[in-house]
Order: structure tokens, then C-alpha cells, then sequence
């Protein structure tokens, strides 16, 4: 019982931890290649009434339509070839962007996970947080950050 009291204490420590960043949302987007619009990270997206009973299923015929290739870009991180690249001059929060966190968390979709380029310990997700604001339903675009920082032998 220790032994599992310890891991999801050490969780939540690496989760707190995890969450210190900013996001530079002001010009980082990423494109729907077949709808031709671009969505910013931690803008609110609306979804539209007619899937306010399963907003989930929006959400993922959007994702239907980004194009796939080399690698995909949620905001300012790309994944390619089994890593998640942050851009230079971009550091990313985990959990909802923070103009949101006021608002109800109605769902939570993964859109890509892969570890740090630089920092293997961590694994980076693209996340559509599903989120109900003021009466309206929309989604925003954010990430999850997940690190392990467990000590490593020598």
C-alpha cells in the first residue's frame, strides 16, 4: 500500500511540476488542411449545436481532416518521427490554457503524444480540451505534460 501511495504521490508532484511554463499564443497556429481555416492555441473554438449532445465526435472529424505526413503541428509543437518538437521561442503549459480554466471541463481528447526531443524523461500530448464557457460549448487547443522524475542510476 505504500508502494502505491508513493507512485501517486510522486505523479502528482511530476504534474504540479510540470505545469510552471507559458504558452506564446499569439502566433503559433496550426491549419485543417481541408477546411482552409487555422485555430490558435487556446482560442475557444465553438462547436456547433447540433453536436452539443457528443461534442467529442466534432472534435474528431476535425482531426479527420488535418493533413498526415511527416510530421503533424498542434500549435507550436510538431511530431515527427516518434519525438514532439517545441518550437524556440515557445513554452507550452500542461493542463488547460489558462484563459479557460474558469470554464467546465466537459471532455479531454489526445490528439498526439511522443517524448521531448530534448528531454526524454518527458512525453508531450496535443490535447483538445472540450469545455463548456458562459452557456457556449467549444473546444481549445492544449497540451499535457508528463515527466519522470524519478532518480536516474548514475
Amino acid at each position: 500500500m505504500k508502494k502505491i501511495t508513493f507512485i501517486l504521490m510522486l505523479s502528482l508532484f511530476a504534474f504540479i511540476a510540470c505545469q510552471t511554463d507559458n504558452v506564446n499564443t499569439e502566433t503559433e497556429t496550426f491549419e485543417l488542411k481541408s477546411y482552409g481555416t487555422t485555430i490558435n492555441p487556446g482560442a475557444f473554438n465553438a462547436i456547433p449545436a447540433k453536436f452539443a449532445a457528443n461534442p467529442d465526435a466534432y472534435v474528431q472529424s476535425l482531426l479527420s481532416t488535418i493533413a498526415k505526413g511527416d510530421g503533424v503541428r498542434y500549435g507550436c509543437v510538431t511530431f515527427i518521427d516518434g519525438f514532439a518538437i517545441i518550437d524556440d521561442d515557445c513554452s507550452i503549459t500542461s493542463g488547460v490554457p489558462r484563459d479557460f480554466r474558469d470554464c467546465d471541463l466537459v471532455g479531454v481528447r489526445y490528439l498526439a503524444c511522443a517524448p521531448n526531443f530534448y528531454n526524454q524523461d518527458c512525453i508531450i500530448c496535443a490535447v483538445a480540451y472540450i469545455i463548456e464557457c458562459d452557456g457556449r460549448l467549444g473546444w481549445v487547443l492544449g497540451y499535457n505534460i508528463i515527466c519522470d522524475i524519478s532518480p536516474q542510476p548514475f
